[in-house]
């Protein structure tokens, strides 16, 4: 289906309430944002604020100028960060399902958190920002394009730690989710067990800790849900490495697989059947990032053992890891069973791992840590719309 949507104002805001249809994947959850560009690039998806989850998308849709409309994502979300620390002192906490990023822990923003931007309301408190930022060249060649991006956030304070949440919305249909970890550290002498991030009189480091970040994606490119297709490209450097062979290979059933820089090998979800003008199937691609801590997994867990997990969806497959629903896999490592992907409507889950060692800089105040990857169009447009 297609949503007629009403005109709006620049980065308006209204309630779906009203919207009723019967597959997940067509709901809009919450309440509406609409971005519009000086381009004529639009921008426009749902969000809500979950106890758990915290910040969750949905129906996100973008339009570059003169082209058609078209879905993205029926529903997104950062479903489960999971905490460890490396001296094994004490459990590892599952922070999404154990303590929430929503609720309470949830930061109420002020215009001081939010600079040059509008600040939207949930359940009568101010939680998110949404800003418009210079993102440099669009392009330079004989001639150049500057370009922005459309920024969301949230914050969620849990203890010690600060968790913010970002969305940034490219104007050429780019899409960065992005996680950022600060706060504070104990004062030099309280319980490693309980903070694991003292810092010595003598300068040593503490504990350092690790966080896994594991993103939940229900691509629902265009109209129709349930024909996607998913797509493994590598590119192989033959034995004297001075040329390259590339390998495209459709993934049949559910899987996991891993990052591997050697053959660059990245992923694409690709429609059934809507194709751009120049006859290409329209796609998004996974941009991976952070190679250096892929497949961190100190205690030999099965679901932190692969990047990325690809999936039929299953309403009840909501959380990466630490899944509370009765008759449901437990983590993404028993969401896989072997079940056709081909033409379904996919989940792609993505892991990333911040290994985290602390400095005296981080006294008392830890400098915040990004970590993000991208969601890139390809073939979406015939050719360079801008």
């Amino acid at each position: 289906m297609k949503y007629l949507i009403p005109s709006l104002t620049l980065m308006s805001l209204m309630t779906w309430q009203s919207l009723a249809v019967a597959a997940p994947s067509d709901t809009c959850q919450g309440e509406q944002i609409r971005k519009s560009f000086a381009s004529g690039a639009l921008w426009e998806f749902c969000w809500t604020i979950k106890d758990q989850e915290g910040l969750v998308l949905s129906q996100v849709h973008y339009q570059a100028p003169n082209t058609p409309y078209r879905r993205v994502l029926g529903e997104a979300s950062l479903s489960q960060i999971e905490a460890e620390f490396d001296d094994g002192a004490i459990d590892p906490k599952f922070v999404t399902t154990q303590l929430g990023l929503g609720g309470n822990n949830m930061l109420a923003q002020s215009a001081q958190d939010c600079p040059a931007g509008q600040l939207h309301a949930w359940n009568g408190r101010n939680v998110l920002c949404a800003t418009t930022h210079k993102a440099g060249y669009l392009y330079k060649y004989n001639s150049q394009r500057q370009t922005e991006r459309f920024e969301i956030n949230t914050s969620s304070q849990i203890g010690p730690r600060n968790y913010s949440l970002r969305w940034s919305f490219y104007e050429n249909g780019t899409i960065e989710p992005a996680i950022g970890l600060s706060g504070i550290l104990p004062a030099v002498g309280e319980s490693a067990a309980e903070y694991g991030w003292p810092v010595g009189a003598n300068g040593q480091i503490g504990s350092s800790f690790m966080d896994h970040y594991l993103w939940r994606l229900d691509f629902d490119l265009d109209d129709t849900a349930n024909n996607d297709v998913i797509e493994e490209i590598n590119s192989t450097p033959t034995p004297d490495r001075l040329r390259k062979t590339k390998t495209l290979d459709v993934l049949g059933a559910e899987t996991a697989r891993s990052l591997n820089p050697e053959t660059k090998r990245f992923w694409r979800v690709r429609d059934g059947d809507t194709r751009n003008q120049s006859g290409y199937f329209i796609s998004y691609e996974l941009v991976p990032s952070n190679y250096d801590q892929s497949r961190a997994n100190n205690r030999n867990q099965a679901w932190l053992q692969n990047d990325v997990y690809f999936t039929t969806y299953n309403a009840c497959e909501r959380f990466a890891a630490n899944n509370p629903t009765a008759n449901c896999g437990e983590n993404i490592a028993q969401f896989v069973s072997g079940q056709s992907i081909n033409r379904q409507d996919v989940v792609l889950w993505y892991k990333q791992n911040n290994h985290y060692l602390p400095r005296s800089e981080d006294s008392n105040r830890m400098g915040t840590r990004w970590s993000s990857f991208k969601l890139l169009p390809r073939d979406w447009n015939a050719q360079n719309p801008f």
